[in-house]
């Protein structure tokens, strides 16, 4: 979350609770909160758990983790390098054999396409023009189509290595947050049920 939206969502927040709070909505018989000083703590304790965490984890880290952009920037010159990075050294092969596929797909209908085209411009009046044209359209769509799945491949290992290091410490970060959110001081009765099928 950013530094931006952490404060609209601040402001709105503290809006909320002094509309909430104030006379005018409050009815005669019910109070609008028991403790106004006790949930403020709570509700400021839980927005800002997570700036907090942030700033120390910032600090703990330093500079050893690369931003997520220049991740996703060095995966595109060398295709595979943000999977290493981020740990995920088991898409590596998936990537290559992706990229190689297609490649190899590629260069071979390139070759059949040339083939076709070569004899079909050596006589497009013969009796097998008709052929050697279909032959040559033919190969040069399935060549397209694999330059397409080349390019497709090449763009997902970018962008899973960009989403990779963006949520590298995801999972530590949520379960610092929740665990730091304390709860109401008193104990309340609850209920759980749960469903097995």
């Amino acid at each position: 979350m950013s530094k931006g939206s952490r404060i609209a969502v601040t402001i709105f927040f503290a809006a909320a609770l002094a509309t909430m709070t104030s006379p005018s909505c409050a009815r005669a018989e019910e109070p609008a909160f028991p403790d106004t000083d006790t949930t403020a703590d709570v509700i400021q304790g839980a927005l800002f758990v997570e700036a907090q965490n942030e700033s120390s984890q910032q600090t703990e880290g330093g500079d050893r983790r690369m931003q997520p952009w220049k991740v996703a920037m060095i995966s595109a010159v060398l295709p595979g390098y943000g999977q290493v990075y981020n740990g995920s050294i088991w898409k590596v092969p998936i990537l290559y054999g992706l990229l190689g596929y297609f490649g190899y797909r590629t260069i071979d209908y390139n070759d059949s396409y040339v083939e076709f085209r070569d004899k079909y411009a050596q006589d497009p009046e013969g009796p097998d023009a008709s052929f050697f044209q279909g032959e040559r359209d033919r190969y040069q769509e399935k060549r397209n189509q694999q330059i397409l799945f080349f390019v497709l491949a090449y763009l997902a290992g970018i962008v899973d290595a960009y989403v990779d290091a963006h949520l590298y410490d995801f999972d530590t970060v949520s379960e610092e947050a929740i665990s730091s959110v304390y709860g109401p001081e008193e104990p309340y009765p609850s209920v759980s049920v749960s469903l097995k099928f």
